[in-house]
Parts: C-alpha cells; sequence; structure tokens
C-alpha cells in the first residue's frame, strides 16, 4: 500500500504571515492618517475660535490668546455637532473699567452659530489700581488708595469733621452675593486709630456709623450681558473674580455686550 506525499505547508504560511504584515500596515497607515487629520483639525478650531475671541474683543494682533480645544477626537466632536470644551487664555484682557487677565471656558459649542454654547465661564483677575476703578465713589467720598492685603480690601479716603479732612481706612471683606461684589466692613482706621462700631457713632456719630455699613456693589454693567458673578477671592495682590452664563447665543457681541444695573 502506498500513501500519497503530505503537501507542504510552509508556503501557505508565509502568504499567511505577508498578508497580516500587509493589514498591519494599512492600518497602521490609517491610524496614522486619522492622527493626523485630527491634529489639524483641531488647529484649525483653535485658529478659528482664537480669531472670534480676538475681534470680538478688539484684542490687538500683538496680544497673545492662547486656545486650547479639549476632548478626545476633534473630527468625531465635529461630526456631532458640538465641540466639548475650549479653554482660551487672554493675558491681557479689557472687561468694562476693569483690566486684568481672563481665562474663558466654554462646554458644549455648537458648530451651528445660530445654536447657544451650552455653559461658559469666565475667570477674571485685576490688581489693585484695577479694583480702585470698580469701587470709586464707595464710601460717599473720593477713594484715594485701594489694597489687597491678607484676603481682605483696604479703601483709602477722608472723612470731614469740624471742617478738617481726617485720613480714614476701611477693611473690606468681598464675596458675592447675588450676583453682586458684597463688601463687609471688618474694621475702620481714623487718623491711624482703630474703632470699633460704638466709638465710631460716639465720635463722629452717623458719619461714623455709615462706615459701617456693608456696599453691595453691582457689577452687571462691567460684566457680559447673561453673566453672574459667582465667586470672589484674592490671593496676594490680585482679586479673582469667577463669573458664568448658559445658553449664551453664539454671536461677535457675545462678550462685548454688557449688562445693567437695577435703578438706584
Amino acid at each position: 500500500m502506498t500513501t500519497s506525499p503530505i503537501a507542504p505547508t510552509k508556503p501557505r504560511r508565509r502568504r499567511g504571515r505577508v498578508l497580516l504584515g500587509v493589514l498591519v500596515g494599512i492600518l497602521v497607515l490609517v491610524v496614522a492618517g486619522a492622527v493626523v487629520l485630527d491634529g489639524a483639525a483641531r488647529s484649525y478650531a483653535s485658529t478659528m475660535i482664537g480669531n472670534k475671541v480676538r475681534s470680538s474683543l478688539s484684542i490687538p494682533a500683538s496680544e497673545p490668546v492662547d486656545v486650547t480645544v479639549g476632548g478626545a477626537s476633534v473630527l468625531l466632536q465635529l461630526l456631532s455637532g458640538k465641540l466639548d470644551r475650549v479653554d482660551v487664555d487672554v493675558p491681557t484682557l479689557s472687561i468694562g473699567n476693569l483690566s486684568g487677565a481672563g481665562t474663558l471656558t466654554a462646554t458644549g459649542i455648537p458648530i451651528d452659530q445660530s445654536k447657544p454654547v451650552d455653559t461658559l465661564q469666565v475667570r477674571f483677575t485685576t490688581d489693585q489700581a484695577g479694583l480702585q476703578k470698580l469701587v470709586a465713589g464707595l464710601t460717599g467720598a473720593p477713594v484715594n488708595s485701594v489694597t489687597l492685603v491678607n484676603g481682605a480690601v483696604q479703601v483709602g479716603t477722608s472723612l470731614s469733621v469740624f471742617g478738617q479732612a481726617l485720613p480714614v481706612g476701611i477693611t473690606f471683606t468681598p464675596a458675592a452675593k447675588s450676583g453682586q461684589l458684597q463688601l463687609t466692613p471688618t474694621s475702620v482706621q481714623v487718623n491711624n486709630q482703630t474703632f470699633t462700631a460704638s466709638q465710631l457713632k460716639t465720635t463722629f456719630g452717623s458719619l461714623g456709623a455709615s462706615l459701617l455699613d456693608v456696599r453691595q456693589l453691582c457689577v452687571a454693567n462691567q460684566l457680559p450681558s447673561g453673566f453672574t458673578l459667582d465667586s470672589v477671592r484674592i490671593s496676594g495682590s490680585t482679586l479673582s473674580l469667577a463669573i458664568s452664563a448658559k445658553k449664551v447665543p453664539m454671536s461677535t457681541a457675545i462678550l462685548t455686550s454688557k449688562g445693567t444695573c437695577p435703578a438706584a
């Protein structure tokens, strides 16, 4: 009895390995191409958003605007009709009378600009000089100086007593309340002497008592329309304001149109 020879399998296995290598190579090229395309899409989106922010806020070309498009694949985000998250850093920014630096974070940014952005948050920081413009006239007298120290706001003004102007320093604790900037006095120095509430009333009468009033300062007319003041924080010699808005319409006036304060 004769047996037929067994056909060799090496060529078949070799062809399988070659085919697998080709498929892997193609897959690598596809993935690399997708990464390149996604990178290009991310760069394009960053440039477009940066240009829009620059034009809407009239930021000079010499000032940097840094844009970071978050999320995994920008191509998939574009296909879904929304960008997940965008962060914009503007080192030099003016909001009303305030000048400082701003960081804008937007989520749910629609590709269709007729639709609103889901949320917008802005953290704005300013220094003592910028804050002085905001609190001018707050005490009913000229504000001579504003100092940020130990988490508090120290306002330097003057008090007229018997025709003489006495230097007055009022230390306030800042907070956000009902969308307004609230300043609560914690101490008062008159002519370099610290007074309690009862001492002020006894010495200066109603003039002294008014120095201890809690001030509510509306900042809506300094902020973009629809934004609300959420928090206030002092760090060193800078004041940080956190503001936010929901369902903000996409337009060139998204940050330039200001809100209004209620009539006094």
